[in-house]
């Protein structure tokens, strides 16, 4: 661990020198605060440009320079002060073939209770690789994706299918990264920006650079992120080297990312080459998995005297796309157009190495455990806009397309696989995936756009092939196709600053690989996996109503929604007693209905002379129905949130800073039955005080700085405790790092 601290303090100083030599200040730092959504514009909801008050749906815009005077570092960072969106991470207390807790790092992102491949994740509108769970893997998507190259992140709130496809079944996120005339200043052939950043949570070093460059109708960028960083803080104080470790298990990590655009601009008409490459590493030293290990009776079966680990993913993504946009000029029949060719590779590889000594005449060798998940993907995507009127109603047209193909596959290996298995092997035979689909949407806009109607339609198609896999010899695969419509409706009145929506949508998502051919079996400890080739697609429906008012100082905004997932697709065991001869058999299997229903709030306030206020509440609750359980609450809804911050911008933007207090209730007992063995954890709730600032040094050069959990509390958050035993005796394991800070410089030329 030494030694990457001090690669990451010495990146850390000759980034801090660097800007020394730096000029102005990056597009970002020359940009208006985040803080405001006023007159934002976002795509995600409809496709089609629209500001975020007009929008017939929720969606959230964060861009760049809210990110930053957040000093985010990671997407959990993201959205700390967004109520009713979450990302799991729990610690790392994983053991060699056993639990995977926190293996998965920034699992993935919740919407309203919903999360998983139930999110769509997209990166310049293509969508990240299947996160994955099985056994002693856990493969997440929140480390895909470096914030220091991120322009904006667009959160849609509700099934996003209509428009999308599969995987919106209750949201999406859309990344947009920069391109290299957001780092040139007009008239202007070169700039670029560096930034520094330290993070005492997880004592991280981050670096990033970006160099642009223009000649005439050609520009280039590239732009590098480097992070360096150890393990996250929390209140834990047992400091042994055993299971009754509460303080964090060490780690060290490392994320190397780059971006890389060439464009052909000449107005109307655009070609752009992307390439993208990351790659996240950590090493862990699990010391909490120290000590003996008891399968049967009072006496240890062997000792674990070291278990270690080496985690690494990759994604690697080429992309060639051409853009046409006529603008409000344009007299042509379509005024936009957007065709994209892409192929992206991501890779997931967990390592594990466990030490064992006997604590009879058995001999208990050392073992190794090598899980991977791999998605190579090919995909194309195409759409289009067009803007006309029929007598005094105006229409914009959006219709088009995509299409994916992946191949998607996993390796289980290792020396001294459990007794009854046989290394290497899968948990599912290699599969290739294909998603596609059709989609048109209108934006109608009658009285002069006092009132607009959003109807969209989208067709999906789905191809599941999975191949006669030698690793699995003795199982038989399915295939298994399918298609689907997914419609959508919404409406805005403008009424003055006052806007009513609602809208109605419907969410679909096809079954993955591994929940089809789901496969594995040790009949001699009683217990196997078995396949399901019946396995439906999973269908939402989702109603949502609220009402807006926007003025330049005052921005409010409530939001009622309902949502019924149907043919919810969860692993149960089905049958057998856990015997040699009646195994208890596991099997992804559709679950009759989930409900979840809620009411979100906002309200932001912004005066001239620089003093702003903002603040928001989330609150859902949601129901599972099951065959084998009956009626459920649904862990995964994340109990009350809601954030107050208090702020001031000085209006030439040379400083500024907010309080933020962030509070989180506690979860109620009766909407955890079912969660654990027993009584679940329920963290008591809390009210946690962060504060940020920034001033801007010269006109080239910004500092900023932030102390969060001012008060030093000890509080968990029940997204990264859920399944916790309440009688668990390491409950401070799974707490929140106390009082820490942040600070970053960042200067562009």
């Amino acid at each position: 661990m030494t030694s990457k601290l001090h690669v990451g303090r010495g990146a850390f100083a000759c980034s801090v020198l660097a800007l020394g030599f730096s000029q102005s200040a990056w597009a970002a730092d020359n940009a208006d605060s985040g803080f405001d959504d006023g007159n934002t514009i976002t795509v995600t909801a409809t496709r089609a440009p629209v500001e975020v008050e007009d929008a017939p749906a929720t969606v959230t815009v964060i861009d760049q320079e809210q990110i930053a005077d957040e000093l985010a570092t990671d997407v959990r960072d993201i959205v700390r002060f967004e109520p009713g969106v979450t990302v799991r991470r729990a610690p790392a207390r994983f053991g060699a073939t056993l639990g995977t807790t926190g293996r998965a790092g920034n699992e993935d992102f919740n919407i309203r209770g919903i999360g998983g491949n139930r999110v769509l994740i997209q990166v310049d509108g293509i969508r990240s690789p299947q996160g994955f769970s099985f056994g002693a893997q856990e493969v997440g998507r929140g480390n895909a994706t470096d914030v220091g190259l991120i322009k904006s992140v667009e959160i849609l709130r509700g099934p996003a299918s209509a428009l999308y496809g599969s995987d919106g079944l209750s949201g999406a996120v859309s990344f947009i990264t920069s391109d290299p005339v957001d780092f040139i200043s007009n008239g202007k052939s070169l700039g670029g920006f560096a930034r520094a950043q330290y993070s005492s949570a997880d004592q991280e070093f981050a670096e990033t650079v970006a160099l642009a460059g223009q000649a005439g109708n050609l520009s280039a960028m590239v732009a590098y992120s480097r992070r360096d960083f150890e393990e996250l803080d929390n209140k834990g104080t047992i400091d042994s080297a055993d299971s009754t470790r509460t303080t964090p298990n060490p780690q060290d990590g490392e994320s190397n990312a780059i971006l890389g655009k060439l464009v052909w601009d000449n107005g109307s008409h655009k070609v752009r080459l992307t390439g993208e490459y990351l790659e996240r590493e950590i090493f862990s030293d699990i010391l909490s998995g120290r000590g003996p290990v008891f399968l049967f009776g009072p006496a240890p079966s062997w000792i674990v005297d070291g278990l270690t680990a080496e985690d690494e993913t990759k994604r690697v993504r080429a992309s060639l796309d051409y853009t046409y946009d006529a603008g409000p000029d344009g007299t042509g029949i379509i005024e936009y157009a957007h065709l994209a060719a892409y192929w992206q590779d991501g890779q997931d590889r967990q390592f594990a190495f466990e030490e064992r000594s006997p604590t009879s005449a058995t001999p208990r060798p050392d073992r190794e455990r090598l899980n991977t998940f791999d998605n190579e993907i090919f995909g194309a995507v195409g759409d289009f806009r067009s803007t006309f009127n029929t007598g005094s109603i105006k229409h914009t047209l959006t219709f088009g397309g995509d299409i994916s193909k992946t191949r998607q596959e996993g390796l289980r290996d290792g020396t001294e696989p459990p007794f009854g298995e046989v290394f290497p092997t899968r948990a599912f035979p290699v599969t290739d995936f294909t998603l596609g689909g059709v989609f048109i949407g209108n934006a109608i806009e009658f009285g002069g756009g006092t009132f607009t109607l959003y109807p969209a339609l989208r067709y999906d198609f789905y191809d599941l092939d999975a191949t006669n896999d030698p690793l699995l010899p003795n199982f038989v695969p399915s295939g298994q196709n399918g298609s689907k419509l997914s419609p959508k409706l919404g409406a805005v009145v403008k009424l003055g600053d006052v806007r009513l929506f609602g809208n109605y949508a419907r969410g679909f998502r096809a079954p993955t690989p591994t929940q089809v051919n789901n496969f594995f079996e040790n009949l001699a400890f009683g217990y196997t996996s078995a396949p399901n080739p019946d396995l439906k697609p999973e269908t939402s429906a989702s109603f949502e109503a609220g009402i807006r008012y926007a003025t330049d100082d005052i921005k409010l905004s409530l939001t009622a929604f309902h949502a019924d997932y149907d043919d919810f697709i969860s692993q149960e065991q089905v049958s057998g007693s856990f015997r040699p001869g009646d195994p208890a058999v596991f099997q992804f299997v559709n679950l009759d209905s989930v409900r979840v229903k809620g009411v979100e709030a906002k309200a932001r306030y912004q005066a001239e002379s620089g003093f702003r206020a903002r603040i928001a509440i989330a609150f859902a609750d949601g129901t599972v129905k099951s065959p084998t359980r009956g009626n459920q609450s649904l862990s995964t809804v994340d109990p009350i949130n809601a954030i107050l911050g208090v702020g001031y911008r000085d209006p030439t933007g040379a400083f500024g800073g907010e309080l933020i207090v962030s509070y989180n209730a506690r979860k109620e007992a009766n909407e955890t039955i079912g969660v654990c063995n027993a009584a679940c954890f329920r963290p008591q709730e809390s009210a946690i005080i962060d504060a940020t600032a920034f001033v801007r040094i010269t006109d080239s050069l910004k500092l900023r700085a932030g102390l969060f959990n001012i008060t030093n509390k000890k509080y968990a958050l029940w997204s990264n405790v859920r399944g916790l035993e309440a009688t668990s005796t390491i409950t401070d394991a799974f707490t929140q790092p106390g009082r820490n800070a942040s600070i970053s410089i960042s200067a562009s030329f």
